[in-house]
């Protein structure tokens, strides 16, 4: 019945510790060896994803940045690929800076950024990997450096403080051209307009000739899900936020809880 099983990393395959646990590993697994494709759809660059897909040994096709990057690891090929305009990409950043917002840049090549909390967690969390799986990141304070010589498939914006972060949302709803949605609690996604993860889904879809009721998809986040309604069996982690529960056909345990194992084993190896 199903052909095309969808995980989004952070906050779903990837526990709390950012480690993928041996049952998920597992149940990928044997997924995977009764005829599901395995797909990675995944809000992080591949320069942040090395590690991960080098551990589940990922060779097909893995969605990066929400959808505007289409791409197999370590390899020039790539089925899709969208940056944002220059225009939006000087607006963006110059609105960073007048509200003092942490912002990444994501390339298909590399992580640029000012010094802030999250590239330093980065670089900490890179220190223990093998050389193969460290992100090439490009530190530099200089914004107009930023602006001028790298066209994003993604920008990551960030702001702690809730009233900053709600006030971040009304400014960006003035930008046209640009999709934009929540990765976690505080983040801010900013892609090319039309890149979303669902609608790479069905770029997939297309490619393989997959049909969307053959499809299943795991999140926990709201830049999750537009694959979640695609899908034909949309699972929702129980630490998802409520939005994305509600537009699942199942709730399953939370990411600290191997959720995607637990659904794999009692939902989908069952129908298979």
């Amino acid at each position: 019945m199903y052909k095309l099983a969808v995980f989004d990393m952070d906050g779903t395959i990837l526990n709390s510790k950012h480690k993928i646990s041996k049952e998920n590993m597992q149940a990928i697994s044997n997924l995977e060896k009764s005829g599901v494709r395995i797909i990675i759809a995944t809000g992080r660059p591949s320069e942040l994803l090395k590690k991960y897909t080098n551990e589940m040994e990922i060779d097909d096709y893995v969605i990066n940045c929400n959808g505007s990057v289409i791409g197999h690891p370590f390899k020039d090929d790539f089925l899709h690929q969208n940056t944002i305009d220059r225009e939006n990409v000087i607006k963006l950043i110059d609105m960073c800076e007048e509200n003092s917002y942490d912002y990444l840049v994501y390339t298909k090549d590399a992580v640029i950024s000012k010094d802030n909390e999250r590239l330093s967690l980065f670089k900490k969390i890179g220190e223990s990997y093998k050389e193969e799986d460290k992100a090439n990141i490009i530190q530099t304070e200089d914004a107009d450096y930023i602006k001028n010589n790298f066209l994003p498939n993604k920008i990551l914006i960030l702001e702690k403080d809730p009233e900053k972060y709600k006030g971040l949302w009304k400014r960006i709803k003035d930008f046209n051209g640009i999709e934009y949605t929540q990765s976690w609690i505080g983040a801010l996604d900013v892609s090319p307009i039309g890149d979303t993860k669902g609608n790479a889904v069905r770029i997939l879809c297309e490619h393989y000739g997959i049909l969307q009721e053959e499809v299943i998809a795991f999140g926990d986040q709201l830049n999750d899900v537009s694959m979640i309604k695609y899908a034909g069996l949309g699972i929702a982690m129980g630490n998802a936020e409520d939005e994305v529960k509600s537009v699942a056909n199942y709730v399953t345990l939370t990411n600290d809880e191997n959720g995607v194992a637990d659904a794999i084993k009692k939902i989908i190896l069952k129908e298979l």
